[in-house]
């Protein structure tokens, strides 16, 4: 068995083991994902593939995805098309593969990673359900009842709304960068996660808005609002617009729950919501990642008046232990590898990754009462973006 990154003269054998390992039909993965898999824009480095007797038999992605949260910017480990074909399965080829990337980031300081798949599957290997996003249901009533004006829009083809949708996505404080070029003549979702195709775009001088749904007889049923932008902050009016032109009495849309402007604005107009994780998160060093968001931490701790704290968190794996050591001192924050403080909590793995990014925690030690002001850290993966 040999793990390595597929070979570009193999690139055809390496789709059709993807889509006999999924049951998708030929050509599926470059069409839905064409940042990933297209031509133009895949890098052969973010697939790792096991050989086995000369036949490429399993394959994990390892994606980059460059995160940017109210101006910090991380990159992000994205899990996706992990695969074996049917006849090769249950040999341990899936582990191999995962621990290998997880390595992988290891080594290339890679302190956060990101998947869409099952809790307990990817439970053992040290991913967690994490993150909050509210999804928002908007009626025609609720709209009404808001006072919310809607604004006109109109449905443009995707290739045409690239250059203002570019514009306007830097709007989202809490979002990843993205090669608008890699989705040329993009046409829609997994039809697997978010209903039938096609997406469609709509547009206006505020803004842009995706929307992907169902319909029956060519009328749209309660779709989902993939994405809304507006540099000018009229989400609201940018729903209420798509709304009356598609002819609709109800839609969803989903928002970062740390995104507190954004998710105001939208909560005029909503009738209810549910709250949502973000992902399947794993916490790969514990230290680089609160040391990125040591800013934010700051703020924060001037916000709820918390200035004096101290605590080594330590995370546990098996047999492997992450720590890292916050310091609150007149209410600015630092994070260190120093083992100096005299508050040290212990935790899973797994707790920590809600605890760290935000999920239920159940009981909470006394000693990471305070920390919990502090945290959680907003990351969000908009579905554009997904592996």
């Amino acid at each position: 068995m040999i793990i390595r990154n597929v070979r570009e003269e193999e690139w055809d054998d390496f789709m059709k083991l993807l889509e006999r390992s999924y049951g998708f039909s030929s050509g599926f993965f470059p069409r839905y994902y064409p940042y990933i898999y297209g031509a133009e824009c895949r890098d052969l480095s973010s697939f790792y593939v096991v050989e086995d007797n000369g036949k490429l038999v399993s394959h994990v992605g390892l994606f980059k995805i460059k995160a940017i949260s109210f101006g910090i910017s991380i990159i992000i480990g994205g899990i996706g098309g992990v695969a074996t074909l049917p006849e090769e399965r249950g040999k341990g080829y899936m582990t191999a593969l995962l621990r290998h990337v997880i390595n992988v980031m290891k080594r290339d300081g890679i302190s956060l990673s990101v998947l869409w798949g099952d809790r307990q599957r990817y439970g053992s290997f040290g991913w967690e359900v994490a993150g909050q996003k509210q999804a928002l249901y908007i009626t025609s009533r609720s709209l009404s009842r808001s006072g919310i004006r809607p604004i006109e829009v109109s449905g443009v083809e995707w290739d045409d709304a690239v250059p203002l949708m570019s514009k306007h996505y830097e709007s989202m404080p809490i979002r990843v960068e993205r090669k608008w070029e890699c989705y040329k003549g993009y046409v829609s979702l997994d039809p697997a996660s978010l209903g039938e195709p096609p997406l469609r775009v709509w547009i206006s001088g505020d803004g842009y808005l995706i929307s992907q749904g169902s319909s029956v007889r060519g009328v749209l049923s309660r779709p989902n609002i993939v994405e809304v932008a507006s540099l000018s902050n009229h989400e609201a009016e940018l729903v209420g617009g798509f709304m009356k032109a598609a002819s609709i009495n109800e839609a969803v849309v989903h928002v970062n729950a740390y995104d507190e402007a954004r998710l105001g604005r939208l909560l005029k107009i909503a009738s209810y919501y549910v709250v949502l994780p973000e992902g399947v998160f794993r916490i790969n060093n514990a230290y680089t990642l609160l040391k990125s968001f040591e800013q934010l931490l700051s703020n924060r701790a001037q916000e709820h008046g918390l200035k004096d704290y101290e605590v080594t968190l330590g995370l546990r794996f098996n047999s492997e232990l992450d720590k890292a050591t916050i310091f609150v001192r007149s209410g600015s924050v630092e994070v260190t590898l120093s083992e100096e403080s005299r508050n040290y909590v212990e935790l899973d793995e797994r707790d920590g990754v809600r605890l760290i990014l935000g999920g239920p925690m159940g009981y909470v030690a006394k000693g990471l009462k305070p920390l919990i002001t502090l945290l959680p850290i907003p990351i969000h993966i908009p579905l554009l973006n997904y592996v």
